[in-house]
C-alpha cells in the first residue's frame, strides 16, 4: 500500500517537533520559597555540582510531539495509492449523460410527456457516486447541469423545460456528449438518448464517436404510424394595378401520412381578420397548393397567417408572414429626343414583367424630364440619351449622391462629344467611336466578375449562357481607373462597368438595348440580367416575409435605418448614433438591444410574431418579424436507431475491467479519501487529552 503526499513540502514542518523537546528539557520545576534569617555573618563556601536535564513527563511529551507530527502530515495532504483503497469502492461509479430531445416534433401527441417521464426515471436511478448531466437539444445543444449535479437539480430542470420551436439536429448534442465523456475519469460511461429518432435530424456526416466503453441506451418515444398535416411554405404573388398593390397568397400543404386527408379546411387571416377559406383533399404522403383570393395591401405593415385544422402536431399547422408596402422599384427611362416610338420596347417590356420585386416603369423623352420626376424614384436609365443639362442635371446628380442608381446605355446616338464635361466622372473614361464587328459575325461577351450582384445569379452551371448573344457594334470606352469593370467583349473592350458616385452607383453599358447593335434583347439571359441591373442600382434588399426558428436576425439589416429616422441609401450602420431597441418575443419577453456602430443580433427561438420598438422616451413600433418552424421537422419519418448507434459508438467493442485507481488523478484520489480531515480530528483529540493531563500534572507539582 503506497503512501504519497499532494504537498510534500509541508513535511519540512516536522522540524517543529523539536519544540516540545526543548520545552521538556528546559522546563524547571518551581519550588515553594522558604524564608531564612540573615546569612550575612556566615561565610560562603564554594560548592560545584552537575545538574542533569531529563524528560520527566513522557506522556505529555509524546502527546505534544504526536500533535505536531500529525498536523504537519495533514497539511501535506496524504493519499493512499492502493487500487482498492484509491477508489474507495467506486469501481461501479458511472458518468451518465441524459440526452433529451425537445424539438417541436416531440410535441406530437404525448411524446413529450413520455420523454420527460423517462428522463426523470433515469435521474432517479443515479447512485450516490454517479455523475449526472442533462443535455437538451433541438437544432442546438445545451448542457443544463455540470457533471456531478444532484439528482434533485436535474429533476427540477426536466420539470421546468418544455418543447421548443427548433428542429432536430443530433450532431451538436452528440458532440457535446463526446466532450463530457472524454473529460470524465469514471470507469463506467453511459449515454441515455431520449428522442423520436427523426430521419431529418441525422445525415451520417456528423463525425462523432463516443469514447471506448461508453454504453448508448436508446429510448424511442416515436409512434408507429404518425399522421401529420403541415402548412410547409407560402408564395406571395404581388402585383400593381391602378396604383394599388394586390397580393395573392398560395399555400403549400403536405400530408405526412399513409392515409389520405379529405375536406381539410385552410383559412387566411390578415391582421386577425378572416379574408379567405379553402378546402383541399390530400393524397397519402402527398401535397397540394391552395390559392386564396387576392387582397389589397394597405399602406402599412400587415401580419398574415395561413391556418389549417389542428391535428396531433398543431405547431406546424400555422404559417405566418409579414408584408410591408413600398417594396417595388420605381424606374424612369429617359430616351433621346429623336428616339423611335419603340426605342425602349425591349427594355421596358422586360422590366414590367418583374414581380419580385414589382417594377413601376415610366418612359419619357429627356426633353420632357423635370426634377419632380425623381421624387420617390429608385433608378434612372439614360437609354442612348444625353445627360440632362442645367437644373435637371443638378437634380440628377443630387439623386445619385443620395443613393439613387443610373444606367447609361451608350448606343448609336451617344458618341464622342455628346457627353458633357461636367458629367465625365460618371463614366469609366471617354466615350469613343463604335467598334464594327459585322465582318466576323459579331463579338461575344466575357463576364469578368461573377461575384458582382449583377452576375452572381449566373455563376452556377446552366444558369445563363451569355455566349449566344452577338454584338455587332459597341462603343469604345476608355478606362481611367475609377470604374470596376464587370464584363468585357472578346476583344478586351469594356462592355459593362460600374462607377460609384456619392452613395449611389452608375452602370455603363457600351452597346444598345434595342436589338439594332446586338441581339441580346432576344436572348433568354436578357430579362434576368436587366432585373439584376436595376436591383443593383436600387440597392434592393428583398423583404423577408418570414424567418425560421433558430435563425439569427440582424436588426440593422432587416429593419433598415430608414425605419429609425435616417434616409434610406444615405446612411449606414457606421454613420448613425447607437439606437436603443426593444425586441418583444411572441410570449411577451422583452430584451433591449443597442443598434448603431455595431450590428445587433437576436436569436429567434420562438415561433410567432416578434415586435421591434425604438426606445426613445416612448416606444415607437418599427416592425414585426414572423417566425415559423422548420418545415423539414414536420416529416416524422423515423431513423433506424441502430444506424445512429453504430455510427457513434466505438467499433472495437466495449472496454471492460477498467482500473478506477488508474483513471483517477492524485488530486481526485486525495479528494475522495479525505485523510487529512481524519488527521485533524486526531490532532484535536490529542490536544484535548494533552490539556487534561497537563492540568493534572501541574496540580500534582504544586501540591508537593
Amino acid at each position: 500500500m503506497g503512501l504519497s503526499f499532494l504537498a510534500p513540502l509541508f513535511l519540512a514542518g516536522l522540524a517543529a517537533v523539536t519544540i516540545p523537546i526543548w520545552i521538556h528539557l528546559s522546563h524547571k520545576t518551581k519550588k515553594e520559597a522558604i524564608q531564612f534569617p540573615s546569612l550575612m555573618f556566615l561565610s560562603r563556601v564554594p560548592y560545584r555540582t552537575v545538574r542533569r536535564q531529563r524528560i520527566r513527563h513522557w506522556l505529555l511529551f509524546l502527546l505534544r510531539s504526536a500533535a505536531i507530527v500529525i498536523l504537519v502530515i495533514a497539511f501535506s495532504r496524504p493519499l493512499l495509492n492502493n487500487a482498492a483503497v484509491g477508489g474507495l469502492g467506486l469501481e461501479n461509479a458511472r458518468e451518465v449523460v441524459v440526452l433529451l430531445d425537445r424539438s417541436f416534433s416531440m410535441g406530437y401527441g404525448d411524446r413529450w410527456e413520455r420523454a420527460s417521464d423517462a428522463a426523470r426515471s433515469v435521474v432517479d436511478r443515479l447512485g450516490p457516486e454517479d455523475h449526472g448531466s442533462l443535455v437538451l437539444f433541438a437544432d442546438r445543444a445545451e448542457k443544463v447541469s455540470d457533471p456531478g449535479g444532484e439528482p434533485s437539480v436535474l429533476r427540477a430542470a426536466i420539470d421546468r423545460i418544455n418543447v421548443s420551436a427548433g428542429g432536430t439536429r443530433y450532431g451538436p448534442a452528440l458532440q457535446l456528449t463526446e466532450q463530457i465523456m472524454t473529460e470524465s475519469r469514471l470507469p463506467n460511461r453511459e449515454v441515455v438518448l431520449i428522442t423520436d429518432f427523426q430521419r431529418s435530424g441525422w445525415d451520417g456526416e456528423e463525425g462523432v464517436t463516443l469514447p471506448q466503453g461508453t454504453v448508448l441506451t436508446r429510448i424511442d418515444v416515436a409512434d408507429p404510424n404518425p399522421s401529420n398535416v403541415a402548412v410547409s411554405d407560402l408564395t406571395l404573388d404581388r402585383t400593381y394595378r391602378s396604383g394599388l398593390e394586390r397580393v395573392t397568397v398560395l399555400a403549400r400543404v403536405t400530408n405526412q401520412s399513409k392515409s389520405p386527408v379529405t375536406d381539410l379546411t385552410l383559412a387566411l387571416e390578415i391582421d386577425g381578420d378572416a379574408t379567405g377559406s379553402q378546402t383541399v383533399n390530400l393524397e397519402a404522403n402527398g401535397s397540394a397548393t391552395v390559392r386564396f383570393p387576392e387582397f389589397t395591401l394597405p399602406q402599412r405593415e400587415v401580419r398574415g397567417v395561413v391556418r389549417a385544422a389542428e391535428d396531433a402536431l398543431p405547431v406546424d399547422n400555422e404559417f405566418r408572414f409579414v408584408l410591408s408596402p413600398g417594396q417595388s422599384i420605381s424606374i424612369l427611362i429617359l430616351e433621346h429626343p429623336n428616339a423611335a416610338a419603340d426605342e425602349s420596347i425591349y427594355l421596358s417590356g422586360a422590366l414590367r414583367i418583374g414581380s419580385e420585386p414589382p417594377h413601376v416603369v415610366d418612359v419619357k423623352r429627356v426633353t420632357q424630364f423635370v426634377p419632380a420626376d425623381l421624387d420617390e424614384r429608385s433608378v434612372v436609365i439614360l437609354n442612348d440619351a444625353p445627360f440632362p443639362r442645367g437644373a435637371n442635371g443638378t437634380r440628377l446628380r443630387e439623386f445619385l449622391n443620395g443613393g439613387g442608381g443610373l444606367l447609361i446605355v451608350a448606343g448609336p446616338r451617344t458618341g464622342p462629344g455628346s457627353w458633357p464635361a461636367e458629367a465625365a466622372d460618371l463614366l469609366p473614361g471617354p466615350i469613343g467611336t463604335p467598334v464594327d464587328r459585322l465582318g466576323d459575325r459579331g463579338g461575344t461577351l466575357c463576364i469578368t466578375d461573377y461575384d458582382h450582384p449583377v452576375f452572381d445569379v449566373f455563376s452556377a452551371p446552366r444558369s445563363g449562357d451569355f455566349s449566344q448573344a452577338r454584338y455587332f457594334r459597341y462603343r469604345r470606352i476608355g478606362d481611367e481607373g475609377r470604374a470596376a469593370v464587370l464584363a468585357r467583349f472578346d476583344d478586351g473592350n469594356i462592355a459593362l462597368a460600374e462607377v460609384e458616385v456619392g452613395s449611389g452607383s452608375v452602370l455603363v453599358w457600351a452597346s444598345g438595348l434595342s436589338n439594332s447593335w446586338n441581339d441580346l434583347p432576344v436572348q433568354p439571359v436578357f430579362l434576368p440580367m436587366v432585373h439584376q441591373v436595376v436591383r443593383r442600382l436600387a440597392d434592393y434588399s428583398p423583404q423577408q416575409p418570414w424567418l425560421i426558428a433558430g435563425q439569427v436576425l440582424d436588426l440593422s439589416q432587416h429593419l433598415g435605418y430608414s425605419s429609425i429616422g435616417t434616409t434610406a441609401g444615405e446612411m449606414t450602420a457606421d454613420d448613425v448614433d447607437p439606437v436603443e431597441l426593444v425586441v418583444e418575443s411572441p410570449t411577451g419577453e422583452r430584451e433591449a438591444r443597442r443598434v448603431g456602430n455595431n450590428a445587433s443580433y437576436v436569436v429567434l427561438d420562438e415561433r410567432g410574431f416578434y415586435e421591434v420598438r425604438a426606445l426613445a422616451g416612448r416606444e415607437d413600433a418599427l416592425g414585426s418579424v414572423a417566425v415559423n418552424v422548420d418545415p423539414a421537422e414536420s416529416d416524422l419519418t423515423p431513423l433506424d436507431a441502430e444506424e445512429l448507434a453504430s455510427a457513434v459508438t466505438y467499433r472495437g467493442g466495449r472496454q471492460g475491467g477498467m482500473d478506477l485507481a488508474a483513471t483517477l488523478t492524485p488530486v481526485e484520489k486525495e479528494r475522495r479519501q479525505g485523510l487529512w480531515w481524519y488527521l485533524l480530528v486526531a490532532v484535536l483529540l490529542i490536544l484535548v487529552a494533552e490539556t487534561a493531563i497537563a492540568n493534572r500534572v501541574s496540580r500534582a507539582s504544586t501540591s508537593q
